[in-house]
């Protein structure tokens, strides 16, 4: 069945106009479940499965996982239009094969989940009337069926009933095998284990601007794109135009997009952008060679923004070409609108801009106040909702940029354990920058990725008052190792090197990654030992195994199975707090290695001799 759907797939998608480029079949997961709920008569049961695409083609029926009668699905309620729910059936993947499965009785387990050929059925005096409820979720669902042609069609004939695998016992084990399979480089989305809090967050209304607040490891960036890739969905009745995805990193970027495929989302109207590649897509600049800025790099005074915002809208009916009107518009304000009527902090602001546009375009610091000049004078793109992943970070012109890209509402998501500013404390510091929206907060604290082992060696460097997120279905795990370079009089980066490739004989189908704030001194290492280099985070060693290679601000938002922290005494020097350790360490899934030379955080060296009594051979 699953073959045959994504046969159908591919039939329903392909594009009837000439020139339009033909969809790639990876661009939609498989089939996510399978739902039994009692028919009209005693005995008589209905089914239907759950995907990301709806379809309605012979013996194939799904539902699409963003319609309205998913929520059975994704909820595990007991009923539905007032009948009883059997079971359901969770898939697990392999790419865009079906592995496993795990079914759930939701009412008293009663013969077959899910009878071969409706037997119970075909057991009726009279052939039974067509169920009310299911034709009612048919017509809800999507319209006509599609009449397929040419090959598909002559392979979309009913499929001959096969002998089950052994299910998996629980739902439990289901989410805890999908968590622990490997990771690939890409995000993929989790349909057959979203839970139902997370469900309720990307399904939450539109009309209502949100913030989301979750300790490491509980999914935001799952919710983040399911929800960007719902709110578009057009089995959904007020599906928006378009929305803006956007993320920390350019290499987040990349991470999220297989997901939002998956699902569906690389058909509609969903912008993915990490804020770097999105300010330099506004200005027109070159963005190769350049690093991401650190963050919180510069201060802006109060005021600061309402005073370009009122330079910048009278110059915005020039007749000047984009980058011209834009450096002529700088040019007035470093000049001349500051000098009157303002506070000496922001004289003193304005005052050590580079008095040249030419000299504000070689400063990256510079570049999100650029932006706003520009979406102010030139506007451009409007989107129906933007979704900000890692929001807790974001400067006071990147939030002006964003507002005048945004035509509606806002779900922000982020971990304030996790920021790399210290100009925010809380969410209500971020949220007071939006001004004259009412937001609704949320909180997640279930974690379903990262053991706990992992979890709370990261939480050591928290405060009490912030807590500790619940037990994810990984379980323990194991403990971290740290590793003392010094003692072995051996480079850190040696060590990091050997420990990637240790880890990667344990997981060779895992992922592996190094993040430390000097990672060109790891570069250097992998090349005196002969890795090579891929492309902008990813080298390979000898035998072709494939490592990414990280700042702390390249890695925000990604996660891998395993993960090697070099030297956590240097993580503090840019930012003055914890948070870019506390985000790098928690990046790993499975398995943590910590290699140092010099003197641990506090914290860290506490817990490291906590483990040390505990297991003298890990550390």
């Amino acid at each position: 069945m699953n073959d045959l759907y994504l046969r159908q797939v591919e039939t329903k998608v392909r594009p009837h106009v000439a020139g339009v480029r033909k969809r790639r079949q990876t661009d939609f997961g498989p089939l996510t479940g399978r739902i039994s709920i009692q028919g009209d008569r005693p005995g008589e049961v209905e089914n239907y499965y759950i995907g990301p695409m709806h379809i309605n083609q012979d013996d194939l029926f799904v539902i699409s996982w963003a319609a309205p009668a998913a929520a059975v699905f994704f909820k595990s309620l007991t009923t539905w239009n007032s009948k009883p729910v059997r079971v359901q059936r969770r898939f697990i993947q392999k790419v865009r094969k079906l592995t496993n499965y795990a079914d759930v009785w939701v009412g008293r387990p009663s013969g077959e989940p899910f009878p071969l050929g409706s037997a119970e059925v075909e057991q009726l005096p009279r052939p039974p009337k067509a169920s009310s409820w299911l034709s009612g979720v048919k017509a809800r669902a999507g319209g006509n069926a599609i009449k397929p042609s040419g090959p598909a069609a002559a392979e979309a004939s009913p499929p001959v009933p096969v002998a089950h695998e052994t299910p998996i016992s629980t739902m439990e084990d289901l989410v805890r095998e999908t968590l622990a399979s490997p990771r690939s480089l890409g995000l993929s989305s989790v349909l057959s284990t979203l839970q139902a809090d997370q469900y309720d967050l990307v399904t939450y209304s539109d009309s209502r601007s949100m913030v989301i607040q979750g300790h490491a490891g509980t999914g935001k960036t799952i919710v983040a794109t399911h929800r960007a890739a719902w709110l578009v969905d057009e089995n959904r009745i007020d599906a928006l135009e378009s929305v803006l995805l956007l993320g920390p990193t350019p290499a987040w970027e990349a991470h999220v997009s297989s997901a939002v495929g998956d699902l569906g989302g690389a058909n509609k109207n969903i912008v993915i952008s990490s804020l770097h590649s999105l300010i330099i897509e506004v200005l027109g600049f070159e963005s190769e060679g350049v690093r991401l800025r650190p963050v919180d790099a510069t201060r802006v005074p109060a005021g600061a923004d309402d005073l370009v915002r009122k330079a910048a809208l009278g110059a915005r009916n020039s007749g000047s070409k984009s980058q011209t009107a834009l450096g002529d518009f700088y040019h007035s304000f470093v000049t001349q609108l500051h000098l009157s009527g303002v506070s000496s902090e922001i004289k003193d602001w304005a005052g050590d801009l580079p008095s040249t546009f030419k000299g504000a375009r070689k400063d990256p610091l510079l570049w999100p106040l650029l932006a706003y000049m520009y979406v102010l004078i030139k506007p451009g793109e409007v989107f129906g909702h933007v979704i900000v992943d890692e929001a807790q970070d974001l400067s006071l012109f990147e939030w002006r940029v964003l507002e005048e890209m945004n035509a509606g509402s806002w779900t922000l998501v982020g971990d304030m354990q996790q920021r790399h500013s210290q100009q925010v404390k809380s969410w209500s510091d971020v949220t007071a920058r939006i001004t004259g929206t009412l937001w609704d907060e949320r909180v997640m604290n279930d974690g379903y990725r990262t053991s706990q082992a992992i979890a709370e060696f990261a939480a050591c460097l928290l405060p009490k008052s912030a807590g500790l997120r619940r037990s994810s279905p990984l379980g323990r795990g194991i403990p971290p190792r740290l590793i003392n370079a010094a003692d072995r009089r051996r480079s850190v980066e040696a060590i990091a090197l050997e420990q990637c490739r240790r880890l990667t004989l344990d997981r060779p189908e895992g992922t592996v990654a190094i993040i430390t704030p000097h990672i060109e001194k790891v570069h250097s290492e992998a090349r005196i030992s002969g890795w090579s280099f891929e492309d902008r985070w990813t080298w390979t060693d000898k035998n072709l195994y494939r490592y990414s290679f990280l700042t702390p601000e390249e890695a925000r938002g990604l996660e891998f199975d395993a993960v090697v922290v070099v030297e956590p005494s240097t993580f503090r020097a840019n930012s003055g707090s914890d948070g870019r350790l506390y985000t790098s360490l928690t990046r790993a899934n499975l398995e943590l290695v910590v290699v140092y030379s010099r003197a641990l955080p506090a914290a860290l060296a506490k817990e490291s001799a906590r483990l040390a009594r505990a297991d003298p051979f890990q550390v």
